[in-house]
């Protein structure tokens, strides 16, 4: 079983299909892609399949630069994130949940930044996201 809802590599999955796998927290994936417009030019986004474990994920960027990566489930969905040094100094001090803070400093640094995962279950959940976006846009 993959991490993604979509797990078969054949399929790239269609908007029908998020819709029904999302149910109603596809509008809070609709608000991370409002937020990011209103913020970013050039906003665009791709289905990635990365492994049998990983499954779907959909890339969003800004130009060439990725911005995060959406991995939907039966649901709801994941954000990940990949914040170089700077974006991670950044969010040390935004005003971010503790178990969000905890997720960034516990995360491996690699050369590319730190990775870490946000589970989107709710709008508060979702305000987390926008903090991370913007920390991740400003650095």
């Amino acid at each position: 079983m993959s991490l993604s809802f979509f797990e078969d590599k054949a399929e790239v999955p269609k908007d029908d299909a998020l819709v029904d796998a999302l149910r109603d927290s596809k509008v809070l994936w609709d608000e991370v892609f409002d937020y990011l417009t209103a913020r970013c030019a050039n906003v665009n986004s791709e289905w990635k399949y990365y492994s049998k474990k990983a499954g779907w994920s959909l890339v969003v960027k800004s130009n060439a630069r990725t911005l995060i990566y959406l991995i939907p489930l039966a649901g709801s969905f994941k954000a990940s994130f990949v914040l170089g040094e700077k974006a991670f100094d950044a969010a040390l001090f935004a005003d971010l949940p503790t178990e969000v803070v905890k997720l960034i400093t516990q995360a491996v640094p690699y050369v590319e930044g730190r990775s870490f995962m946000v589970d989107v279950e709710t709008t508060s959940n979702l305000e987390v996201v926008k903090k991370l976006l913007q920390i991740k846009i400003d650095n």
